[in-house]
């Protein structure tokens, strides 16, 4: 778990988001944990590091920020939509996005 937080921080500082997928996920939070446990516990982890956590494809990639901020960077009072870039987008038939900040 200090691994991934370690690798959150440091491409937080030089980027505004730092995309977690699946296989990653499963290192630390393995898939087969339910899959609402697994999101608190990566939730949990989020706050406890201090970030904000936006799930996509559910079970399939975190995006972590520094709480507070926006996708462009902006201190934000209300919860944005991240976009993820198009080649690594992955989309799967009958799940929408679920988008939840901590």
């Amino acid at each position: 778990m200090r691994t991934l937080a370690s690798r959150i921080e440091a491409e937080l500082k030089d980027q505004e988001f730092c995309a977690v997928y699946n296989s990653d996920l499963a290192q630390v939070w393995p898939a087969t944990i339910a899959l609402e446990k697994r999101k608190e516990q990566i939730e949990r982890f989020a706050e406890k590091n201090r970030l904000s956590v936006t799930f996509y494809d559910v079970g399939l990639c975190a995006i972590f920020q520094k709480k507070g901020q926006s996708s462009d960077g902006r201190k934000s009072g209300a919860s944005s939509r991240l976009a993820l870039p198009k080649s690594r987008k992955r989309r799967r038939r009958g799940l929408n996005h679920k988008h939840l900040t901590i």
